[in-house]
């Protein structure tokens, strides 16, 4: 598996689920989450949330053999560690309007879909990232 082609293709992603004013960038071994400078109610000074990242190469490499269960892992980890970033930078439950959902990754077949939810695809999903084909990640030879 090409973790650094994960990484990006991963941002593509999730940079498209985040709220107005979020950004997520694949920058080199990781993926990066940054935010515009932001005014919460009842504030009345803006605040800028800095950024953060998941450094999905060293995940994935760092923990043995790669085995679905670790890519899944990898994954849900990512969107779990983008959504402590959009719920703190925010200061709203994000995605959802109470408590945030759990993030989830799932291969099915030879397709990787991560989502915000119930505990599989088939159960109720709050968002979901469009579905990636493991063919696109896999390393060349």
């Amino acid at each position: 598996m090409d973790a650094d082609k994960l990484t990006e293709l991963l941002a593509v992603r999730l940079a498209a689920l985040v709220p107005d004013g979020f950004h997520v960038r694949a920058c080199g071994r990781m993926l990066r989450y940054s935010g515009e400078p932001r005014r919460s109610a009842g504030q009345l000074s803006g605040h800028q949330a800095g950024a953060a990242g998941t450094f999905v190469r060293d995940n994935l490499e760092g923990r043995g053999e790669m085995t679905e269960e670790l890519l899944t892992g990898v994954v849900a980890q990512a969107l779990d560690e983008l959504q402590d970033y959009v719920d703190e930078a925010s200061h709203d439950p994000w995605p959802g309007t109470r408590t945030p959902p759990r993030p989830f990754a799932q291969v099915r077949g030879k397709v990787l879909h991560a989502w915000y939810g119930g505990p599989d695809i088939t159960s109720p999903v709050i968002l979901a990232c469009a579905p990636l084909s493991l063919a696109q990640i896999e390393r060349s030879r």
